[in-house]
């Protein structure tokens, strides 16, 4: 739950906002693949530490075992409140306040995650361009180069999904729809 997955949590937490997590279930799986042992324990781990702000928000988590049964268990609750949702706070912001995506919270989450990020990688091109201009090794130097394309292509995704935060939902969606019918074909 480092790194990635505790950023992506954080950014679930702006978009639902606190009242919607009533309505929110943190569910653990693969099951069949662990000892219940230390399925157990790492369960534990997840609820009294990365998902404590959550629960204490009313959110409840409970185990998918891979059957219908387990399944309707997890969802049963929901059904018989279907008329009393809750709008997530991102819904709030863009239909009720008029925000743009890039004005959300979950935005603001998102762009507090990405901006070091990006300069960061700046940084780094900035000084592996400027390590292959000294005379090095050649292996040193293709393994240099080899870092250095991947570095640029992740920057630049980095960067799309800076931009991506400016551009209308609406475009957003059609572009990546767009993006996927691509990588389909």
């Amino acid at each position: 739950m480092a790194g990635t997955p505790l950023k992506n949590l954080r950014i679930f937490e702006g978009i639902c906002g606190r009242a919607a997590f009533k309505n929110v279930v943190l569910v653990t799986t693969k099951w069949d693949e662990v000892d219940e042992e230390d399925g157990a324990a790492a369960e534990k781990q997840l609820k009294s530490i990365y998902w404590k702000s959550m629960i204490n928000l009313h959110a409840s988590a409970g185990r998918f075992e891979e059957t219908h049964e387990s399944a309707f268990r997890l969802i049963a609750p929901f059904l018989s409140e279907t008329n009393s949702r809750i709008a997530l706070s991102i819904q709030k912001e863009l239909v009720d306040f008029g925000f743009r995506l890039s004005d959300t919270h979950a935005s603001q989450v998102l762009r507090l995650e990405l901006e070091p990020l990006a300069k960061r990688q700046e940084t780094l091109l900035h000084e592996v361009r400027e390590e292959l201009k000294r005379p090095n090794n050649a292996t040193s130097l293709q393994s240099l180069m080899v870092d250095y394309e991947e570095l640029k292509v992740a920057h630049s995704s980095v960067r799309q999904q800076l931009a991506d935060l400016h551009v209308p939902l609406g475009r957003q969606f059609a572009n990546t729809v767009a993006r996927m019918l691509s990588v389909k074909r």
